[in-house]
């Protein structure tokens, strides 16, 4: 296949700098101009100074340079006709004509079209009466939803909470004519959680796209005004693949039929913007091209030649089904301080060569070396990960090596896909044990040798076993060297002694585990101690506990150390809130109330037979319960928004696995919580693993 196309991409936004990143992958794309480009998408496009609403020049442009495809970015291209002319000249372009376009241009038009041809979506009323208009919505229930019935740049939707909101929004879009003259579509309000579902349309063949989620409110929590997109991710729990395939048989697909019977067939890209109600999946809009900020999450996960895809669908031909990457994207936007209103521009940005993401610039241009902000929404910085977790711990990672005093973004973007607020240490320690993975091989040629844990079991309690083998088997896959060391149930105090001094001494090993509980002939504490400090990763030693309280460097145990690990994932800043601390045992509950007030926590330590406990656990925004007592912890003892974490591992009246708190009763009132099973285990075993790599460096003097 010949590297040979030129290919022309209209716009200058994130969502065309996504489409450009995508080309630039393709076998076939030998050079990309971009009209009118931006900052970011000139390190892979040559930007071309036209406007994208320009035709006369976009047209002229294309001919001279022999392009072999246009694709159109924004929705204001399509809209003046600039694949009707294109075609006209007989060239290729990929996009809607004029009078397709209309399913987005045109709010009523769609809302007709659903009408006519069975496709859900909420009720609604036309007007271009302000008068009537607002008659019409002060005679029913608020919220009332108003859109303006022509393009407004993804702002022309207003949810009127009073009459007063709704009055101001019909007064500026039919009085004042703030998006121009047009008309005002009102709508019924549907509840639920909105999802994007985009796919590539030629007449009747439709090829669909991973879905996503936007975030249109401009601050956390869905507050603030609309805005063209927070941020975006994909891989959506709430929606089953039932879902799925009832949203593109009976609504893309219905859509693309209709249309074609209408007598304007789509040939580009169909966007559904969806709500999963109690009523099923209806239509909120129909946009005519990409979304954006989705397309900045949907094509990094697609594997196949976008150009195939695009030149399929220009000429009208059929193409194979695009594969797409089993992974989740989630992106956050970075935009200028008071977007969507006002907002100054030329603001400096400094370390965007660090981040070690994607990152498409949306409003960003240059000053010889120096980087600026040049529009409301600057850049989106898109993470990839195999879960939302993983992906939402990497963008905001990234997102913090940014440097500019006048951006701000979103902190909770895939909050729909978080709700419940699980704090899941399965999916946790998942993700710290592929990090581990890589960072175990770099060890490895940065010093010649792996770094190496010894785990010991005395007798064949079936719980241990089965913890012990995890333990090792993590530490194999995270590319440790491991051994197992078995020892018989009636084994002496004095055999297990020596064996430990031995391990003490080989040089080749980094950690030491003892796995706990011991026979009743064996004293633990002294085992314990007879570990060297410098390979004690569980952190029990008695000169490692010293240190911890000491505040100096040390191996902090793995279960409390696991706990603050999945503390921090809740977001939530422990300074001046009130910490519970249920246990006192000296191996989670002491490390880890010492481990709250290093940062700045107030910490009660209580115990399961603490006089009125519930008075003491209503009182914390972290609630750690580490008893081992089944439910000691229920429901109406949970303060609401509290962030609660459930060590014990308990079997209920028939068997089945539970916890210290009642989890069902409890996540209601909990902003986040563990789940039973899930919780806390799985981390001990990645901290476990960590602690090892924390040890083999020390030895080393790294």
């Amino acid at each position: 296949m010949a590297k040979d196309k030129k290919v022309l991409v209209v716009g200058g936004g994130g969502r065309c700098h996504a489409i450009v990143d995508a080309l630039s992958r393709s076998p076939q794309v030998e050079k990309i101009f971009c009209a009118p480009g931006n900052a970011g998408i000139a390190a892979q496009a040559e930007c071309v100074p036209l406007k994208d609403t320009d035709v006369e020049g976009l047209l002229a442009f294309a001919k001279e340079q022999g392009i072999d495809l246009t694709v159109v970015g924004p929705e204001a291209a399509l809209s003046v006709g600039i694949v009707d002319a294109f075609r006209a000249a007989g060239l290729r372009i990929f996009g809607h004509t004029r009078a397709a376009t209309r399913i987005e241009s045109s709010k009523e038009f769609a809302k007709v079209l659903m009408d006519k041809y069975g496709i859900p979506t909420a009720g609604y009323r036309s007007f271009d009466d302000f008068q009537a208009a607002l008659d019409f919505v002060n005679a029913r229930p608020f919220p009332a939803v108003l859109k303006y019935d022509g393009l407004a740049a993804g702002k022309g939707v207003v949810i009127a909470a009073n009459a007063a909101e709704a009055e101001a929004a019909l007064r500026s879009m039919l009085l004042d004519e703030t998006f121009g003259k047009g008309r005002v579509v009102v709508e019924d309000f549907l509840t639920g959680p909105e999802f994007s579902f985009m796919a590539f349309v030629d007449g009747e063949r439709v090829y669909p796209m991973p879905l996503s989620q936007d975030h249109k409110r401009a601050f956390d929590g869905d507050r603030g005004p609309n805005t063209g997109g927070m941020g975006a991710y994909t891989g959506l729990p709430f929606i089953t693949e039932e879902d799925r395939a009832y949203a593109q048989e009976h609504i893309l697909e219905a859509a693309a039929k209709a249309m074609c019977e209408e007598g304007c067939p789509l040939s580009g890209v169909l966007y559904g913007g969806l709500m999963k109600t109690p009523d099923g999946i209806k239509v909120i809009e129909f946009n005519a091209r990409f979304g954006d900020p989705e397309t900045e999450v949907v094509l990094p996960l697609l594997e196949s030649d976008i150009y195939e895809v695009f030149e399929a669908v220009a000429e009208g031909r059929p193409t194979a089904e695009p594969s797409w990457r089993q992974a989740v994207t989630l992106g956050v936007v970075l935009a200028s301080k008071g977007y969507p209103g006002k907002y100054d521009k030329g603001a400096e940005i400094i370390g965007v060569e660090q981040i070690d993401a994607r990152v498409y610039h949306m409003g960003t241009r240059r000053e010889g070396e120096r980087l600026l902000t040049a529009g409301g929404r600057v850049m989106m910085v898109v993470a990839e990960g195999k879960d939302i977790r993983a992906a939402w711990r990497k963008v905001y990672q990234e997102v913090g090596k940014i440097g500019c005093d006048n951006l701000f973004f979103r902190r909770d973007i895939a909050h729909w896909a978080l709700d419940g607020r699980l704090l899941d240490g399965k999916a946790l320690s998942a993700s710290i044990k592929e990090d581990l993975k890589d960072r175990v091989s770099k060890l490895e040629v940065k010093y010649g040798r792996k770094p190496s844990l010894a785990v010991i079991i005395v007798g064949s309690n079936p719980a241990s076993q089965v913890y012990v083998r995890n333990k090792v088997k993590t530490a194999i896959y995270v590319g440790m060297n491991s051994r197992l060391i078995t020892m018989a149930e009636d084994v002496s105090e004095e055999a297990l002694l020596q064996m430990i001094d031995t391990l003490n001494r080989d040089p080749e090993l980094d950690g030491i585990l003892v796995q706990l509980p011991l026979p009743r002939q064996i004293n633990e504490a002294r085992v314990i101690d007879a570990i060297a400090k410098e390979k004690d990763v569980d952190g029990f030693h008695v000169l490692n506990v010293g240190d911890l309280w000491l505040g100096r460097p040390c191996i902090i145990p793995c279960t409390p150390k696991g706990i603050l690990r999945l503390i921090d994932e809740s977001g939530i800043d422990l300074t001046g809130k009130t910490a519970v601390v249920v246990g006192r045992s000296n191996i989670v509950g002491k490390p880890v109330a010492k481990l709250l007030l290093d940062r700045n926590a107030t910490v009660i330590v209580a115990h399961s037979r603490t006089k009125d406990l519930g008075s003491v656990t209503r009182q914390a925004d972290v609630l750690v319960v580490a008893v081992g007592r089944q439910n000691v912890v229920t429901g109406d003892m949970v303060k609401p928004g509290a962030v609660v974490i459930d060590v014990g591992m308990n079997h209920d009246a028939e068997g089945r696995l539970c916890g210290d708190v009642d989890f069902t009763q409890a996540r209601l009132r909990a902003s986040w919580i563990t789940p039973v099973p899930g919780g806390v285990g799985p981390m001990t075993i990645a901290m476990l693993m960590e602690n090892t790599v924390e040890c083999f460096l020390a030895r080393l003097g790294a």
